[in-house]
Order: C-alpha cells, then sequence, then structure tokens
C-alpha cells in the first residue's frame, strides 16, 4: 500500500499516530514525504490518522508480509510480461472500435430497413384481404348470365384457347 496516498486521503489527518507516538502532520511544501520518511523510519505495526480534536480518521496495520520484496529476475520478467500483455489489450480494443461501430451503425440500419419492410407487408397483408373480400362478393353475384367472376374466368380461358371473338386493346383504338 501507498502510504503517502493513504495520508492524503480526505479527510486530511491533524496528527498521526505510530503505535502510541504521537506525530504532528508537517507544515509546508513536501510534509506529506517528510511524514511518510519520519513513519517508515519509525517502524512502526499500527498507524492511526487523528483529526485536530484527537478522534481516529482511519487507521492501518503494517504486516511485513507487504513490504514489497527485492525484484529477482523471474519476477521481473513476468511484470514485463504482464505490461506486454496489458498495452497489447489496450491498443487491441483501440484498434478494434471503430469496426465495433461500424458494425453496429450497419445493424442499425438494417434494423430500420426490416421495421420498413414489416410496415409494407402488413399493409399489402390488408390489401390483399381487401381484395379477396371483393373477389368473393364479385362471385356471389345474382344468378343471370353467370356472376362476374366466372364471366372474368371464361374470358381468361377463351384468351388463352386463341379465341376469336376477343379482341386486344390496342386493336380497336382510333389512331
Amino acid at each position: 500500500m501507498n502510504l503517502g496516498s493513504w495520508l492524503r486521503k480526505t479527510p486530511q489527518p491533524h496528527a498521526i499516530d505510530v503505535d502510541g507516538k504521537k506525530v504532528q502532520v508537517p507544515l509546508g511544501g513536501g510534509k506529506w514525504r517528510d511524514l511518510v520518511r519520519t513513519i517508515e523510519s519509525m517502524k512502526g505495526e499500527r498507524i492511526t490518522a487523528l483529526d485536530s480534536a484527537g478522534n481516529v480518521i482511519r487507521a492501518l496495520t503494517i504486516d511485513d508480509d507487504e513490504e514489497p520484496a527485492k525484484a529477482t529476475a523471474a519476477t521481473s520478467d513476468v511484470q514485463v510480461f504482464a505490461n506486454l500483455i496489458a498495452e497489447a489489450y489496450e491498443k487491441g480494443t483501440k484498434s478494434y472500435a471503430p469496426l465495433l461501430d461500424n458494425a453496429m451503425q450497419f445493424i442499425e440500419r438494417q434494423g430500420v430497413r426490416l421495421a420498413k419492410a414489416e410496415a409494407e407487408i402488413e399493409r399489402l397483408r390488408m390489401h390483399n384481404a381487401k381484395l379477396r373480400i371483393e373477389v368473393a362478393e364479385l362471385g356471389a353475384a345474382p344468378e343471370g348470365e353467370g356472376s362476374m367472376l366466372e364471366q372474368i374466368a371464361a374470358g381468361m380461358l377463351q384468351a388463352q384457347a386463341g379465341g376469336g371473338d376477343v379482341t386486344p386493346i390496342n386493336k380497336g383504338a382510333k389512331k
């Protein structure tokens, strides 16, 4: 743990108690650096931050296990490797960010197109239902020469068979 940052946390202490020995926080520039050196030289196990009234703000217990061990070649290699992995991860996330943004924009555009297509399909279904109702009404015409639907079907069959009395639209038109 970084003792200097622990001391600077708000609320900032007015005095420090190191294993029952009270140390005032010095005034002026570099006060935290000087205070850290003083506390480390006292080699205390329990550090307590006090406010101006002597109330405890926070406390810290220093274990010998927390002291950084001398760096060996193996640990420094692991640290270098960990830094390389962290740097590669950061670069990777930055390099894929534009690609992911473009992909998300494409997906959003496709979603809009899909919504429009669904609306058009629904409109066509309604139009189809309306036409079916009209065809059903034409098929139920009064008996006589036959229903309108029967006449349309007969005309289509006659046109396919090449019947002579069906006149194409364009042939009878005047110019």
